[in-house]
């Protein structure tokens, strides 16, 4: 599913870097029950000296779903390390760097 990611808040340093297009790879559940989706970007990010080509997102609003008929505001997690994304994730292993909003391309 192709989506765009755009800024929404909580760190201005990372807005700079969207909006971004991408695709949901598919839709993984962490040890916590939340259900999160693979976003993998069209291109790069460059972030604090690390390059980024994932990342997790996760609706923050009841009843609003990532590729549903309206936008969704999302946490954004980096995905430094795709190993770890095995069934049953732990999210605190990944960095909340900032909230979006996503909407289908």
């Amino acid at each position: 599913m192709r989506v765009r990611l755009d800024y929404f808040d909580q760190n201005e340093s990372f807005a700079a870097l969207l909006p971004r297009e991408g695709t949901i790879e598919r839709f993984l559940s962490s040890a916590d029950g939340g259900k999160w989706a693979l976003f993998r970007l069209d291109a790069p990010a460059e972030y604090e000296g690390k390059s980024y080509d994932y990342f997790l997102l996760r609706s923050r609003w009841a009843g609003y779903e990532i590729g549903g008929p309206a936008p969704a505001s999302v946490f954004i997690l980096l995905v430094d390390d795709g190993s770890k994304l095995g069934a049953g994730f732990n999210v605190k292993e990944f960095e909340h760097v900032a909230w979006g909003m996503v909407g289908n391309k």
